[in-house]
């Protein structure tokens, strides 16, 4: 329950902050998508549900269409896919694998955005908007990479 209460609270602040600050909804960072990563790195059942979930919150939030629905789960595929092939040990493999996979979802959500609408795409936003995942999720991974004696 503490998922689903901690993804509605991360939607709604990134449908209302983050937009507003980056203009775009496309390029704006998704903390969501962060939240979502430790959780499905964490535990193996459940993630699709998860990713449902967090896509409707963010789809609720925003007025997307679906475009954020078909990401989490696009993503939440790949993670799951590359989690099965590649072990991730160390903070850095799971930064490194996050950049990759959030990169792909980002190109998806556009690519699915701009078959039916125009949208004026900022590229310099893009490099920022990784960057403050990847803090978010430097700072929040700490607890799942702690040594248990």
């Amino acid at each position: 329950m503490k998922f689903y209460i901690v993804a509605f609270l991360l939607a709604y602040f990134q449908g209302a902050v983050l937009i507003a600050v980056f203009h775009n909804m496309l390029m704006a960072p998704n903390l969501l998508l962060v939240y979502l990563f430790l959780n499905i790195f964490k535990e193996d059942n459940g993630w699709l549900r998860k990713a449902i979930i967090t896509g409707f919150f963010l789809d609720l939030f925003q007025d997307s269409l679906g475009l954020n629905l078909s990401g989490h789960i696009f993503f939440a595929i790949l993670f799951n896919i590359m989690k099965l092939r590649i072990e991730l040990p160390s903070k850095l493999s799971l930064l490194l694998a996050y950049l990759l996979l959030s990169l792909f979802e980002k190109l998806w959500v556009v690519l699915l955005f701009r078959v039916k609408y125009y949208a004026d795409l900022n590229l310099w936003l893009l490099p920022l908007s990784l960057a403050f995942e990847a803090l978010f999720l430097y700072l929040i991974s700490g607890r799942y990479f702690r040594k248990e004696t």
